[in-house]
């Protein structure tokens, strides 16, 4: 189920959260530093995608195809989906405001090698199927536990 939230302040978060990850980034072990992460180290990637497209607006119905289609099959064991407001300057200076959704995929750090791949595939696929100029990456150390 989509929970929807929407508030521009959330992508506000994401960046932020992304920069204070940045510095546990590089850490070996959950216990080393006083920035340790609390469960298994997983890697945390935020995808932010524009849903404004040349001539209208990606739907509701042709989102969910992609989910469905692209995505879902490659993170099966679970992903976060969030509504929420943005803005994008152009390769031609045009500030543009759109609807957005954020993807928010946690991942064991062994397999990252796989979700490069796989997190490559659907952001291309994206901007291919929606004439979208990019789809914004953000990787982050994380700390599991379910």
């Amino acid at each position: 189920m989509i929970h929807r939230l929407r508030n521009s302040f959330v992508l506000i978060f994401f960046i932020l959260s992304a920069l204070s990850g940045a510095c546990v980034h590089g850490q070996k072990g959950r216990d080393s530093g006083p920035a340790s992460l609390h469960g298994d180290p997983y890697v945390q990637t935020t995808l932010v995608f524009g849903l404004a497209k040349p001539g209208g607006a990606v739907t509701e119905a042709e989102w969910q195809y992609f989910v469905d289609s692209y995505v879902t099959p490659r993170y099966r064991q679970g992903l976060t989906i969030i509504d929420t407001d943005g803005q994008w300057m152009m390769q031609t200076g045009e500030v543009i405001k759109e609807d957005s959704m954020i993807i928010i995929l946690l991942y064991d750090t062994k397999s990252q090698a796989e979700n490069d791949k796989n997190i490559e595939f659907i952001t291309d696929t994206y901007k291919k199927l929606f004439q979208q100029e990019a789809v914004l990456r953000i990787d982050t150390a994380a700390g599991v536990s379910f």
